[in-house]
């Protein structure tokens, strides 16, 4: 009870003080909706201290760890025997779903009878079934998100959730922004370029022993970009990020002076050679030279 007083007194005051310079309060609820309630309305205010039922399921996320294109995060959980589901993506494709869908539960079915299309005899229940974690459990990005994208701003989404699609909490979510890669001063010369059968050759020579990516796009698929508006580094996070995505980023990535062999898919037609840093994502200008695959 003296902590109910106490904390509607302190709220009292504080809006007492700012009567001049606000006329409302927003309440912002867990479903997305608003609630607005003018001042001069008010006559008290009141808290209702609620006694949590250990019985009940209840989460909470925790980051572990962060860099440019991982984190590690922790699902906390009261109880050992029910279950939860959980899902990562990005803020804006979070917002998109939303819009999309109307509720995440909606978007997380539909997406649970999509993938039970690819199993004979598999329904969406079964889908989601497999997906259910119990109790206190870390998590990798990388289970869900091949590798995220540097200065990005993600979603971790959790709910209790019955093995019959049962909604048994509200919905948790915990954001956080991959942090920008760290710059190197490493430059790149691009020398001795040999266009090869599906494929090129050609030298790097750095000035330093830091980490960089090198890759070969066609020519008419920069040209695009840059026709977006997407500069060369911006160009080269989102190759970085494709190769991320299908799990070939280890293969672009070198140090030191290199021959390089990269393949070409497409015969007779302008290439770009783009080599920048990478720690996490593009940390240096890009350096470029064209050639022309064989026929």
């Amino acid at each position: 009870m003296k902590k109910t007083l106490l904390l509607s007194l302190m709220l009292m005051i504080s809006v007492s003080l700012l009567a001049q310079e606000v006329q409302q309060i927003v309440i912002h609820k867990k479903d997305k909706t608003q609630q607005v309630i003018d001042i001069a309305d008010i006559d008290s205010l009141t808290f209702n201290m609620v006694e949590l039922n250990p019985d009940e399921l209840r989460l909470s996320c925790e980051i572990n760890e962060l860099t440019p294109i991982h984190a590690t995060y922790t699902i906390k959980a009261n109880q050992d025997q029910d279950t939860y589901y959980q899902f990562i993506m990005s803020e804006q494709t979070y917002n998109a779903q939303i819009e999309k869908f109307g509720s995440l539960q909606e978007h997380d079915q539909a997406w649970w009878t999509e993938l039970s299309k690819y199993y004979e005899n598999y329904t969406w229940e079964d889908v989601m079934r497999s997906f259910l974690k119990k109790g206190t459990q870390t998590f990798q990005s990388e289970d869900i998100i091949a590798a995220l994208s540097p200065n990005t701003t993600y979603v971790i989404y959790y709910y209790g959730l019955d093995s019959d699609g049962n909604m048994t909490t509200e919905i948790g979510e915990t954001r956080f922004t991959t942090p920008a890669p760290q710059p190197s001063d490493n430059t790149f010369t691009i020398s001795n370029v040999m266009p090869i059968q599906r494929g090129v050759k050609f030298r790097v020579t750095p000035t330093n022993n830091d980490t960089y990516f090198a890759t070969a796009q066609a020519k008419s698929s920069i040209d695009t970009w840059l026709a977006q508006g997407l500069t060369m580094r911006e160009i080269a996070q989102k190759v970085i990020n494709t190769e991320s995505f299908y799990g070939n980023i280890s293969q672009a990535l070198h140090s030191g002076e290199k021959e390089i062999e990269i393949s070409c898919s497409q015969e007779n037609i302008d290439y770009m050679i783009l080599v920048c840093g990478y720690n996490g994502g593009v940390s240096t200008d890009v350096v470029t030279a064209e050639f022309h695959s064989l026929p």
